[in-house]
């Protein structure tokens, strides 16, 4: 009778000792797992930032091939460039104001389509990018194919992802860039 109670006594459970070293390794492995969660939503911020970028030179490369007339008959600046609304344009021609080409009515020649393309890709990156700069360079020899070099150029601001990185990570905003080649 004494062996059995002895081994009741075994058998009623866990202690509390137990009980918290079981809540102790739960919460160890949730706060890895938030902190794994954080990271993956900053990385997609940054992907997402970053394939924006794409889309948005990928969307003036092809206005750039819909008004072949301009652009690839060298007829475009060698150089302009962005930042923000303002469009710097030594020709005078990307940047002239009250361009419209969209409605019925509205005939516009190529250099004028050229203008409200370049405006209203512009106006759409300030939106999406308030901080971000743009230069394009073209070629205009018309002896060989016209080629152009989108550019532009924002801020990303990083996210550490243990102590060691964020020593090491700058606090400033990291400067980021992606070219766009194109033969329009």
């Amino acid at each position: 009778m004494n062996r059995t109670h002895r081994l009741r006594r075994c058998e009623r459970g866990f202690s509390l000792i137990e009980v918290l070293i079981a809540i102790v390794v739960i919460a160890v492995g949730l706060l890895g797992v938030a902190k794994l969660q954080a990271a993956a939503v900053s990385s997609t911020q940054t992907s997402r930032v970053r394939s924006l970028v794409a889309l948005q030179a990928g969307s003036l490369a092809a206005a750039m091939h819909g008004n072949r007339r301009y652009w690839a008959a060298g007829a475009a600046p060698a150089s302009w460039s962005a930042t923000g609304t303002a469009i710097t344009d030594p020709s005078g021609v990307l940047n002239a104001a009250g361009v419209n080409c969209v409605g019925s009515g509205n005939v516009c020649s190529a250099a004028q389509l050229a203008a409200y393309d370049v405006q209203a890709w512009v106006a759409a990156m300030n939106a999406q990018f308030p901080s971000y700069t743009a230069a394009v360079n073209c070629s205009t020899s018309v002896t060989t194919p016209i080629s152009c070099s989108i550019q532009v150029n924002w801020n990303e601001n990083l996210v550490a992802i243990n102590r060691s990185t964020a020593a090491s990570a700058p606090a400033a905003p990291v400067a980021q860039q992606f070219t766009l080649l194109v033969e329009p």
